[in-house]
């Protein structure tokens, strides 16, 4: 895990879709993806429910949010 990891994490939360996310970090929304994707690896938990208009942040989430901050 790495800053980078934890702004992208809070990105995502905030703009509610990785596309837009990705927009606002200024990279692509596959590296988006697998980074988040490598986060929930290392922490063996899931962060974000997809679903057709973008990602809700689940509980784990909103909780590791507080510690991204």
């Amino acid at each position: 895990m790495d800053i980078r990891q934890l702004e992208y994490l809070l990105a995502t939360i905030e703009a509610g879709s990785l596309g837009k996310a990705a927009e606002r970090l200024h990279i692509s929304q596959p590296a988006l993806t697998k980074s988040i994707k490598r986060l929930e690896q290392a922490l063996g938990l899931k962060l974000f429910e997809r679903h057709g208009r973008g990602v809700r942040p689940t509980a784990y989430a909103e909780h590791f949010s507080g510690f991204a901050r």
